[in-house]
């Protein structure tokens, strides 16, 4: 591959670079946004591994970052826009990626600096980024992030990597403790989750996953891995594997969805995760969604399931009531920062609010279209008590002869990374 000429990025960096732009700037989603970037690019495998790492890991990190550049850049907010994200990449790279020599994270930086027409800038890049560098372990230390801390929610803010509001609404619904633990965990990849089809093939995989002495946890075709596992899968064997939150999994589990009456509505269905899963336990399912793009995935991915457009928080067009309506509830995203680090830095207290008022309308909406003595089952990805517990327990409050049948949330201490709240209520007849 040829080296990249003055001013241009190596592909990882350059593929990064456009993916972070996006995500943050023009609010796609970071998924989304990296694979335009990677498809734009067209990176080599390991370029296109080395991006992934660096979008992903910047985004966890990211108040990490800010503060250690904060250190040694007098003004950070003279800096324009696009030259600070990139010198906010390269110390990413300084600070957290070992396997990068610093000489290559500081020359791709300076040059690039330099070909965006901010020669006064490279000069700057460099004596930052070598100062940087200096830092070395001590940015892996709490201790460097408590200097001239006014208070505890500042360090935290700055350790953890993680907006104030989040660590005030945390600190305050669930304590201390829990909600270091709930901080921690956002800092680092979630574990991985596959799903295996049905079949032989899937049956072939599944006892050679379960041999795997990494494996974390495994609950039918569900397996869970640490973070960062490769798994040695020939393409064949590859295309009977699905990534699929194995927290997500749990949060159904614990609701005993093969108990439930049929047949069961997923009114929130999005790409049909949790469609798959039920329609594999041998319920009946039908499946809605607001979305045209998740629509046509699910109908791609499962064309037996009968699946229709429609508002979950309006009265639904069916013609006989279901026994049972599934609600994966829009959500802030709160218990899935690991696998979804660009939310912490988009969301807002005032998003969470109005979110939660359209959860409260979904439930009243569906909870009029199930059938007497049938269930709602709630299931969110956030760690919010306004867009759990309380909207709950709001529900119940309101709505007479409405009952809670059983309420979980993901433990603090999980193995998996990932937080997810269920409830399930029924309706009296």
């Amino acid at each position: 591959m040829a080296r990249p000429g003055p001013g241009e990025l190596p592909p990882a960096r350059e593929t990064a670079l456009r993916a972070l732009s996006r995500c943050l700037w023009r609010g796609q989603d970071l998924q989304a946004a990296l694979d335009a970037a990677l498809h734009e690019v067209r990176p080599g495998l390991l370029d296109a591994g080395l991006a992934t790492e660096l979008a992903y890991g910047y985004l966890r990190l990211k108040g990490r970052v800010d503060f250690a550049l904060s250190r040694f850049l007098a003004r950070p907010g003279e800096v324009p826009e696009k030259l600070a994200l990139g010198l906010g990449l390269a110390a990413y790279e300084l600070l957290f990626l070992d396997k990068v020599p610093a000489y290559a994270s500081v020359s791709w930086a300076v040059e690039w600096a330099k070909g965006q027409g901010q020669g006064r800038l490279s000069g700057l890049f460099n004596a930052v980024l070598r100062r940087v560098a200096e830092v070395g372990e001590g940015a892996r230390s709490p201790e460097f992030f408590r200097q001239d801390a006014a208070d505890e929610v500042e360090f935290l803010c700055r350790w953890h990597s993680c907006p104030e509001w989040i660590v005030r609404l945390w600190r305050t619904a669930y304590g201390p403790e829990r909600a270091e633990a709930y901080l921690a965990a956002q800092t680092r990849a979630p574990a991985l989750g596959l799903v295996l089809a049905p079949g032989r093939q899937g049956r072939d995989l599944a006892h050679m996953l379960e041999r795997d002495p990494d494996l974390l946890v495994r609950d039918g075709r569900g397996f869970a891995f640490p973070a960062g596992t490769e798994l040695d899968l020939d393409a064949e064997a590859a295309r009977h594997v699905t990534r699929q939150s194995f927290a997500a999994r749990e949060a159904l589990k614990v609701l005993a969805p093969g108990s439930w009456p049929e047949p069961v509505w997923d009114a929130c269905a999005g790409r049909g995760n949790k469609t798959r899963h039920l329609q594999e336990m041998g319920k009946r399912v039908i499946a809605s969604d607001i979305h045209h793009g998740r629509l046509k995935a699910l109908r791609r991915a499962l064309p037996e399931v009968p699946c229709f457009r429609a508002r979950a928080d309006l009265p639904a067009p069916l013609k006989d009531a279901p026994g049972t309506v599934l609600l994966d509830l829009p959500c802030t995203g709160l218990g899935v920062l690991a696998r979804r680090p660009d939310i912490k830095w988009k969301r807002s207290m005032k998003d969470a609010r109005a979110l939660a008022r359209t959860q409260a309308a979904i439930l009243d909406a569906s909870y009029e279209t199930v059938a007497p003595g049938g269930l709602v089952a709630v299931i969110t990805c956030t760690l919010n008590p306004d867009e759990n517990e309380l909207l709950v327990e709001g529900f119940l409050k309101r709505t007479p002869g409405s009952k809670l049948v059983r309420q979980w949330t993901t433990p603090q201490d999980s193995q998996l990374g990932e937080f997810f709240f269920s409830a399930l209520i029924e309706k009296g007849r």
